[in-house]
């Protein structure tokens, strides 16, 4: 009798670890959205329209790759040099709309909204439609998008609320973001190893981007997982550069292996968090939205620790 009830009892054990394990597997969301700021391209130092259109070419046949629709987020004074219009540039944009590439307005110049006052920085949102509007309508599309540059929405209450009640006065769609990351100081870095010719730095900086990426993504998900209770319909940020064009293949491989699917944006805002938690985080710093709701809720100190950082000699880099 004894050992029919151990017997039982295993069973059971066994059962329950599968079903649990079952239903956890549920619980954990899987999708991502890849969001891509700073088009048409964002270089230091190759800033010729012969690297832009590597870039572009570069990034859209990935995206065409994994079936990616991407959201591209337009500086629009990028492509006006000396006052006139670079039709070079505004056809790198074209390219991503006849990709099926969806289109946002982060402002004309890119200026920091901490440093200027609200009339300013709405003339650079407005002035961010020129170009921007027209080619959405010749595609039958409309401008809804807004992306905040350097992810600052305003370190007043007062100052975040008014930027806010102007862009749902003319009817933009805030693109959060909830994976952040520092690809910005590796693009910088593999820019200038690839000016010196070093071969072996960038294929150094490449594989170790794809690592820290890795190790981002990590993180947020017990981020998330911690703050909401589920790994939400994540949207990540990165760059229009040249390690991204030469990397994503490989970034986005990475997702796939961590068993993630593609979504668009449009499918990520579904995700209920977006709407129902709040931020109340009124600093001069920009970070993940994930951030920004833990920040509101109370959470300080340890939560916010562990976050991947770039490697020193990638921080030495990309200051040169």
């Amino acid at each position: 009798m004894g050992f029919k009830v151990l017997v039982r009892t295993f069973l059971v054990i066994i059962c329950l670890i599968l079903f649990s394990g079952k239903i956890f597997s549920q619980q954990i969301n899987k999708d991502i959205c890849i969001t891509v700021d700073d088009l048409p391209v964002v270089t230091t130092i190759f800033k010729d329209n012969a690297t832009g259109k590597y870039i572009t070419d570069k990034l859209l046949s990935t995206f065409s790759k994994y079936k990616v629709t991407v959201l591209g987020s337009v500086i629009s004074g990028k492509m006006v040099i000396d006052g006139k219009l670079d039709t070079i540039k505004l056809s790198f944009l074209k390219q991503w709309l006849e990709s099926g590439m969806m289109l946002a307005n982060h402002t004309y110049s890119h200026k920091d909204y901490n440093k200027i006052n609200f009339d300013e920085f709405r003339k650079d949102i407005t002035d961010g439609e020129l170009y921007l509007k027209e080619l959405l309508q010749n595609k039958g599309q409309e401008l809804k998008y807004f992306r905040h540059p350097f992810l600052f929405r305003g370190y007043t209450k007062e100052k975040a609320d008014t930027l806010q009640n102007y862009l749902d006065s003319i009817g933009y769609t805030i693109a959060p973001v909830t994976i952040d990351n520092a690809d910005y100081l590796f693009a910088f870095a593999y820019e200038n190893a690839l000016y010196h010719k070093n071969d072996s730095l960038c294929l150094r900086i490449g594989n170790d981007y794809i690592e820290y990426m890795e190790n981002v993504l990590k993180y947020y998900e017990k981020q998330s997982i911690q703050l909401l209770g589920y790994n939400p319909e994540h949207i990540l940020l990165c760059h229009a550069s040249l390690l991204n064009a030469d990397y994503m293949d490989r970034l986005l491989e990475m997702y796939q292996k961590n068993g993630y699917k593609f979504i668009t944006i449009d499918e990520a805002l579904k995700d209920s968090c977006y709407s129902t938690y709040k931020d109340e985080f009124y600093k001069k710093a920009g970070i993940s939205w994930i951030h920004r709701w833990a920040y509101t809720l109370g959470h300080r100190g340890d939560y916010f620790k562990g976050e991947p950082e770039e490697p020193q000699y990638i921080d030495s880099l990309s200051k040169r």
